[in-house]
């Protein structure tokens, strides 16, 4: 029995399954093709955009860490914290919105 291994995934512009009539690597496209790929691509800068964020909430709390050890203003944190927060349910939002929109458009 060996030890478990993560895959992990490769970042591509192009849909891995690919999409049932559209293939991407030759060029060989269809107008239904377009909003797909669009609807893709969405899903690859959200997800970046949401991992930013999510990087960003766990450096303000570090900077809160620190400032509570150190005696120091905590409140350079708590602003980083909150506005990584905003930037993450706005970038959510966003995100399920351009969703639907795509999903109804393409009828996915």
């Amino acid at each position: 029995m060996g030890i478990p291994t993560a895959a992990a995934q490769t970042l591509s512009l192009i849909p891995e399954g690919g999409v049932a009539g559209c293939d991407f690597a030759s060029g060989d496209l269809m107008a239904r093709c377009v909003p797909l790929f669009i609807a893709h691509v969405i899903k690859v800068v959200f997800g970046f955009v949401g991992g930013v964020c999510l990087i960003l909430i766990l450096i303000s709390g570090y900077r809160i860490l620190l400032a509570v050890v150190s005696g120091g203003d905590k409140s350079t944190g708590f602003e980083m914290l909150r506005w990584a927060i905003i930037g993450f349910i706005t970038s959510a939002l966003t995100f399920f919105i351009i969703d639907f929109i795509i999903s109804t458009i393409a009828g996915i």
